[in-house]
C-alpha cells in the first residue's frame, strides 16, 4: 500500500482548494509525517515551502527557528552555508552574510545563529540557489513541530505538492 492509497483522500482536500483550519492543518500534518517516507517528504517540504512568497518564508523560517535549539539552528544553517560557500566563495561567505544583513560570525560557527539570521540566509538562498534552500529544507522532515511553526500556507503548499507532483510510494 502506499502513502498515497492511505492519506490520498486528504491530500485531496488540499489539491481541490479547501482549507482547513489551522488546527486541522497541524493534525493533517502529523497524519503526512507518519505515512510519507522521510525522503520524499523532505524533497516535497523543500519544492512546496520554496514556491511560497519570499517575505512570507522569511517570517516563517525566522518563527521556526526561535523554535529550533542553537544545535538545530546550525544545523539547518550549516547546510545552506555549505551550499552557498562551496569551492572558493567560501573566503567570500562574511562578506555575503553582512551584505544580507546576517552575522558574519556564523560563518565559522552556525550555532551561534539567531533566528533572524536563519531567516535572513534562508531567504538568500530561496531567492538565489533554489536547490541549496530546497535540500536544506528536508531537516524539517526530521522535525514535524517545526513544520507545524511554518504555518497552515506551508503545511497546505507541502498537502498540494504530495498529491499532485510529490513521487509516488
Amino acid at each position: 500500500m502506499s502513502f498515497l492509497d492511505e492519506i490520498g483522500s486528504m491530500l485531496n482536500q488540499y489539491r481541490s482548494g479547501t482549507a482547513p483550519d489551522h488546527d486541522q492543518a497541524r493534525v493533517h500534518y502529523d497524519e503526512i509525517a507518519r505515512a510519507v517516507p522521510p525522503d520524499i517528504l523532505a524533497s516535497s517540504i523543500g519544492t512546496a515551502v520554496g514556491e511560497l512568497d519570499s517575505d512570507h518564508v522569511e517570517r516563517k523560517i525566522e518563527q521556526s527557528a526561535t523554535a529550533m535549539t542553537p544545535d538545530q539552528r546550525g544545523s539547518f544553517l550549516q547546510t545552506i552555508l555549505a551550499g552557498l560557500g562551496g569551492g572558493a566563495a567560501g573566503a567570500a561567505l562574511p562578506d555575503l552574510l553582512r551584505r544580507i544583513g546576517a552575522s558574519p560570525s556564523v560563518a565559522t560557527d552556525p550555532t551561534l545563529a539567531t533566528p533572524q539570521d536563519v531567516a535572513k540566509v534562508a531567504k538568500y538562498a530561496k531567492d538565489t540557489r533554489p536547490e541549496i534552500f530546497q535540500k536544506a529544507m528536508g531537516f524539517y522532515a526530521e522535525h514535524p513541530m517545526l513544520v507545524k511553526v511554518l504555518g497552515t500556507l506551508a503545511i497546505a503548499a507541502i498537502a498540494k505538492n504530495l498529491a499532485g507532483g510529490g513521487r509516488r510510494g
